[in-house]
Parts: C-alpha cells; structure tokens; sequence
C-alpha cells in the first residue's frame, strides 16, 4: 500500500471515529418565573438567575427570604441589573385571572420591552 493512501485511510478513519463519538452538549432549560405561583415554591436558600438581555450577563441572587424573592414579580417593582446598572421595571403581562389580577408579570426597560427575566437554579 502507498504511504499516501495509507495515510488517507488512517485520516478517514480517525474522522469518522471523532464524528461518531461525538455527542451533542446536553440542553439544560430553565424557565422564567413570571408569576407568583411560579416563585411560591422558592425558599430561603435557594439561587435565582437574574438574566439581563441588556447587557448579556447573569446575576446570582441569593434568596434571604421568600418575600424578597417575591419582589421580583410584583408589579411596579424597581430591579437594578448589577452589571449595566440599569433600572427596569416589572410590570403586569397578559390576560387577568378571575380575580382581576394579571397572571404573570414581566421586566421591561422604559420603552416597555422586556429585557431582563428571572429563573431558579439547580441545587
């Protein structure tokens, strides 16, 4: 066998075993918490993601109490971003419950678009 077929060969090979083993990272989804039935279940202890669409970052809060966590969907709330040092403001989105509250609530900067959301962490 010629050394240039040889190493052809051997480069196919070694190709075609790298693109077989090769497996797609795992997706890890979090949901947004956009109500306070979807923040009920947050507890003293537990990490929330404030995700900034701004200016692309992530800020770790650490929940002290359940109702400062649930600051972070009470309409007309002020939440600072630690990064770009924006203010947003969460304000009340979609339809209301029989109760005559909106059922979920959004961050949103001054021209009303929605910039900034919050999810929880994994343990």
């Amino acid at each position: 066998m010629k050394p240039s077929k040889f190493i052809l060969n051997v480069s196919l090979f070694l190709l075609t075993a790298v693109v077989a083993l090769a497996a797609p990272p795992a997706k890890r989804t979090f949901p947004a918490l956009r109500s306070a039935e979807s923040l009920s279940g947050v507890k003293a202890g537990d990490h929330l993601a404030l995700v900034c669409k701004m200016c692309d970052t992530v800020t770790v809060l650490d929940v002290t109490s359940r109702e400062d966590a649930m600051k972070l969907c009470t309409e007309g709330e002020m939440i600072a971003c630690g990064s770009c040092k924006e203010t947003f403001k969460v304000v009340a989105h979609g339809p209301r419950s029989k109760s005559g509250r909106h059922v979920e609530t959004r961050i949103v900067n001054e021209s009303g678009e929605e910039c900034m959301f919050v999810t929880k962490l994994p343990d």
